[in-house]
């Protein structure tokens, strides 16, 4: 599916937002760590994305009744404790989804039943090697695909059935959420003490989540600690809030900060701090947000948030902020075009091996639409205050790049064609009927 913008009278919104869907990161693991608890668990504005839908798939395959209601946003799962999962006689398929193969890996690494693994044409290009080898620590054995030259593993993965996990104490080589959740929930499995040191905070929405769910996590700076008995139990027989997807939320936070004489309001959004770091940012780029309204609801803590328009001045990122932003930075290069002096990333080599190689991806979307852009390894340095003209790009099957392209024509109000959209549907399928409503 392609997106052709047709240049119109400029945009003026005045708007609240109400369907930001769900955190995608928490909608998989609350059916990955539900299906694996001992009782019930409920949770509401689950995102029904082709991603998620595809985590809950597999979990119906490994044994667990999952209930959805997709009208009312939510989802019921029938835990089966740690040890109910039972065999599946076809591959799992995580469609475009690298948290779900990644974390997903671990849980299986524990069972006594043999697993295949996969997802499409752009999982099967990812690297693996990077969770094989701490699972591999772990007693765990793992095969698939491996490069010519050896140094990397990918898609299908082989996993065999070993219920002796044993424990360990492993330093990330990098700063990965998918890595470390993979880690702990491998260490479901065993009674032995496992401890993880992070060079650097990032995501920890397995970590809460976990500590939910009463499984004995101690957290001190960069270390992490699992000891004790393993065992999943829901404490609460209410509900569970699911925020609004503050990655998903960027796109419109930015484009309220492009649109002259515009206001925008996020109700509900996640402001988990290792995910909320996009808004320190563009605060320090002079944007005018402010957050209300804020609560927890014992799990995650989330807001309403507002954006008017601004003036953008950019900046160089903090490299230690990279882990925090890695989702948001497509957007980010979007709000850099109409910012004034450079804005500078590095240290963002993922970046390179996401959906697609980002850093190609955006180089090339700021590049047809006249911007100005030099690419690094590891980033990239945009220069603002260039005049937008009319542009068509190819998101390359990458739901990010693809939304930040629309972004990019309805600030800059030019003709655009954004091909290969898609892909949008793996994390956010109202995009663009909330696009639709904002420029009519």
């Amino acid at each position: 599916m392609d997106f052709i913008y047709k240049k119109r009278n400029p945009v003026v919104l005045n708007t609240t937002i109400t369907d930001i869907p769900g955190d995608k990161s928490i909608s998989h693991r609350s059916i990955i760590i539900g299906s694996l608890a001992n009782n019930k668990s409920s949770f509401h504005n689950f995102l029904f994305s082709e991603d998620c839908i595809n985590t809950i798939n597999i979990f119906r395959d490994l044994g667990v009744k999952i209930e959805t209601n997709l009208e009312a946003g939510t989802i019921q799962t029938q835990g089966v404790g740690l040890y109910g999962l039972r065999p599946c006689n076809k591959t799992l398929y995580t469609g475009n989804s690298g948290t779900s193969i990644r974390l997903i890996s671990g849980i299986l690494a524990g069972q006594k039943f043999d697993s295949e693994i996969t997802g499409d044409s752009s999982i099967e290009k990812r690297p693996m090697k990077r969770i094989v080898e701490p699972l591999s620590l772990m007693n765990a054995e793992i095969y698939g695909n491996e490069s010519l030259d050896q140094k990397n593993i990918f898609p299908p993965l082989h996993i065999k059935g070993n219920n002796l996990i044993k424990g360990m104490t492993y330093t990330l080589p990098v700063a990965s959420a998918q890595v470390k959740s993979a880690v702990l929930l491998a260490a479901l499995y065993t009674r032995d003490d496992v401890n993880i040191i992070e060079p650097a905070k990032c995501r920890d929405h397995t970590e809460l989540m976990l500590k939910y769910f009463g499984v004995n996590l101690f957290i001190s700076n960069n270390k992490i600690s699992c000891s004790g008995p393993r065992q999943l139990q829901n404490p609460s027989t209410k509900s569970i809030y699911i925020p609004s997807d503050i990655s998903s939320a960027a796109f419109f936070i930015v484009l309220g900060c492009l649109l002259p004489d515009s206001r925008i309001c996020i109700p509900k959004a996640g402001l988990n701090k290792t995910r909320s770091r996009i808004l320190d940012i563009l605060i320090e780029m002079n944007a005018r947000i402010t957050i209300s309204n804020v609560c927890s609801n014992d799990l995650e803590m989330y807001g309403d948030i507002a954006v008017e328009s601004s003036s953008l001045k950019n900046i160089r990122i903090r490299e230690e902020d990279i882990p925090f932003i890695i989702d948001e930075i497509p957007v980010l290069a979007i709000a850099a075009l109409f910012g004034k002096g450079k804005l500078k990333i590095t240290g963002a080599k993922e970046l390179r091996v996401k959906e697609s190689d980002r850093i190609a991806s955006i180089v090339h979307l700021v590049s047809a639409s006249g911007g100005k852009i030099i690419e690094y390894e590891d980033g990239f340095e945009i220069e603002g205050g260039s005049e937008l003209h009319d542009f068509e790009c190819n998101s390359s099957g990458d739901h990010r790049i693809a939304m930040s392209a629309v972004i990019a024509a309805i600030a800059a109000n030019v003709n655009a064609v954004v091909k290969n959209c898609s892909c949008i549907n793996t994390s956010f399928p109202d995009f663009f009927d909330i696009v639709k409503k904002l420029t009519i």
